[in-house]
This record gives C-alpha cells, structure tokens and sequence, in this order.
C-alpha cells in the first residue's frame, strides 16, 4: 500500500498534466486506456523521374501564377521534364515490347515443346490435343495411362529440359514469383500512396498561387492544393502510366519467369526484368540537374491521413499487401489438380514433380 502511494504523490508533483490519469489510477479504475493516435508528418517525394515531373509541374505553375522568374525559365523546366518523362515511358514501352517478342515468346516456345514431348512419351500416346496453335500440345488422357517407368526411356536431353520447368519444383516457384509480385505491388502501392495524397486528399483551389502551404520557411515547399487541371495532368500523365506498366511488368514477368528453363536463370531473370523499373532512377542520376534535384528535397506532400488512431486494423494494414501479392501469385499459377491463369503450360497436369525427384537427387547433389 505504502509503495502505491508513494507512486502516486511521485506522478503528482512530477506532471501535473497527468493529474486525469493519477485521479483514475488512485480510484483503482484500471481497465480505461487511453486512445493513442498517429500524426504523420509531411513527406518527400522520391528522387526519380516520377517525382521530378510532379515537383516541376507543382511549382513552375505555382511561379507563372505569381510571375516569378523568367516565363521561359519555367516553361523550360516544364518541357524538359516532361520530355524525360516521355524518354522514361518510351524505353519501358520498348524494353516491354522487345522482351515479350525475342525474350518472352522464344521461352514459352520452348517450354511447350519440353512438356509436349514428356506428356506424349510418359502417357504412351495416350493423348489429347489440347491446342494446336501456334505448335500442337498434348496432354495425357488421365493418371491411369501416366507410366512412370517410360520416364528413363527419355533422351537426357528430354529429362532435363521436362525436369527443369518451373512448375516441377512449384514450392522454389512460388517463392521466386511471390518475391517479384512484392516488388510490383511495391511499385503499385508507391503510386496509390500518391494519388491519395495529390489527388484524392489534397484540397482543390482555382489557383496555382494557393498551392503552397502557409508559413512555410525559406525553400520549403508543402504541396497544400492543386488545381483540377494539375490533378488531371498528374493523374492521367504520371499516375496513370506508372501503374499501367506496372501492371503489365508484373504480367510478363510472370509469363517470362514460368517459361525459364533452368532455376538459376530464375534469379538472374528477375533482377533483369528490376532494371526496366528502374530506370526511372538511372535517368534521375545521369539527366537532371542539381537545381531540380535541390528543388525536388524542397518539396514535401501532406499524407492522405493526417492523424490515424492506433488500432490493429492501422498496424496490420499493410500486411496486406503481402497477401495480396500471395494471392495473386497462388491465383497466377494455381495448385496441384487446379490450374491457374497462367497460359504459358495450359491444361497443366502437374505430373512431373515425383517422376522427376530421383533426376533432381543425382543431378543436384553437392
């Protein structure tokens, strides 16, 4: 009893602003907590040609609106943002298209071949044709007819490329996909952060020169409202594309990775398909100048919530994203005897996993 009053006078005399809690605490009403709530500060946007283009297009307008700086000072900027901009997308678009032609296509080619010639020689000719375009594919007719023994029969050749599709070791697989899916829906994440925040949550004016916070010191810029025009042009040039190609990186990634036939090229052709997303930064580094990188720390964007409580939903919110991306990967290739979106290997059968344990044994060993 002595401990907890002493407790007690201790809080008193040290805090008077805790006087509701020391009242609670000597009433022996324990079972109040009070709400704790998050306040996020403002925060930067990144240093690529995304945020070079939205920090250009914030504050050159801002300045024609109050008539700082020469006129073609500003237009300047703008044009030359937009136009690394327009460089930025143009490579993506062709990196996209050049690896979906010669890269892409050339490897699901070859995996349906690898699969067609194991399900012809392990079901004995017990076949069906599932598609005939662009090459015939086959497939076994039911497990009944699967003849495990015809499997040292195949050419070494025919083992390994069979024992090699991704699919066979579908556990190594779905990490592999699972790891690039998070970094695509980091990507997709960054530019949804950003349209709550520049788009959906900043106040709208009428008036570029009302764009700037109040009582902001020396250099620094807070984005406080844009125009309907501003968040359009942000929307449909900047925001819009990036999620676009996003999207369709993730997607021919995915076709790219699962028509691989060999496990280390998983890795290596996943840090090869990072580069095209990252291009946006090697341009940053060797195009911009200093002026637009010093300009670019100076501005700050306010976060769609200002103040969030802390609450479980707040904490595991984000944990989300992973199973989103774990769905989305589970839904792409789908599991044994189901078969998911992928169209690299259709009417996959999932039969080559346990005839080819013994290959992988021998051929794997250290």
């Amino acid at each position: 009893m002595g401990h907890g009053h002493g407790r007690w006078w201790y809080l008193t005399l040290d805090d008077n602003s805790d006087s509701d809690w020391t009242d609670a605490e000597a009433s022996g009403n324990d079972d109040e907590f009070e709400e704790l709530h998050d306040e996020w500060p403002d925060f930067d946007l990144e240093e690529d040609i995304f945020g070079l283009t939205i920090c250009s297009l914030i504050r050159d307008f801002h300045l024609l609106a109050w008539k700082k700086g020469a006129p073609v000072n500003r237009y300047s900027r703008l044009a030359k943002s937009f136009t690394l901009l327009l460089v930025c997308l143009a490579i993506q678009i062709f990196l996209l298209a050049q690896v979906k032609r010669f890269v892409s296509a050339k490897a699901v080619h070859d995996v349906r071949m690898a699969y067609d010639i194991f399900e012809q020689h392990m079901y004995n000719g017990h076949t069906r044709v599932v598609f005939s375009e662009p090459l015939i594919e086959r497939r076994g007719l039911g497990l009944e007819y699967f003849n495990r023994s015809r499997f040292d029969s195949l050419s070494p050749g025919d083992q390994t490329n069979a024992c090699r599709i991704p699919l066979s070791q579908p556990l190594f697989f779905w990490v592999i996909l699972f790891i690039w899916s998070l970094v695509c829906v980091g990507e997709i994440r960054k530019t949804r952060d950003l349209f709550l925040s520049l788009v959906w949550s900043t106040d709208t004016c009428s008036n570029m020169r009302d764009a700037r916070g109040e009582g902001e010191p020396g250099a620094l810029f807070v984005v406080a409202r844009l125009t309907k025009s501003v968040k359009a042009t942000l929307t449909m040039c900047v925001l819009l594309p990036r999620f676009s190609m996003t999207c369709y990186l993730l997607w021919l990634g995915c076709r790219w990775l699962l028509a691989t036939n060999n496990f280390a090229d998983l890795i290596l052709n996943s840090v090869a398909l990072e580069f095209i997303l990252c291009l946006k930064d090697v341009l940053f580094k060797a195009m911009v100048p200093r002026r637009s990188t010093l300009d670019l720390k100076a501005t700050k964007i306010q976060p769609a919530q200002k103040k969030e409580p802390e609450n479980l939903a707040a904490l595991i919110g984000t944990i989300l994203w992973g199973c989103l991306a774990a769905g989305f990967v589970t839904v792409y290739m789908g599991i044994a005897g189901v078969n998911g979106g992928q169209q690299v290997l259709r009417d996959y059968q999932w039969d080559i996993h346990e005839v080819c344990t013994k290959w992988i044994l021998q051929r794997y060993a250290v």
